[in-house]
């Protein structure tokens, strides 16, 4: 689980500015630098997982694989596609590791 000032709200989602867009077939990655405060937010629609349990088992292992990406210095936002359900831990870890390269490089 992420300590709570790392947690993004919904007031986060509105805020405008230059954000950066990295997309894999079952993921969408959102990247924002904040000067405020930042964090990391997962975001799993009812198109992606009609139940709830799965939803919250998918957001419970993307946040899992973003926990040491996450800092103050950016709003981090991964939006699940359809079919991400149905991935593995592993092959989930693989993909979102990657966009997550791409997005924000070497750095963690």
């Amino acid at each position: 689980m992420l300590p709570r000032k790392l947690r993004l709200t919904r007031a986060h989602f509105a805020l405008h500015g230059s954000e950066k867009r990295v997309v894999s077939p079952h993921f969408s990655v959102s990247v924002r630098p904040t000067a405020v405060s930042g964090g990391c937010a997962a975001v799993i629609s009812k198109k992606v997982a009609k139940l709830s349990v799965t939803r919250h088992k998918l957001k419970r292992r993307i946040l899992a694989v973003m926990g040491p990406w996450c800092g103050e210095s950016r709003s981090l936002v991964v939006y699940a596609r359809p079919g991400s359900a149905e991935l593995g831990f592993d092959e989930l870890s693989q993909e979102l590791e990657g966009l997550l390269v791409r997005a924000l490089g070497q750095i963690r």
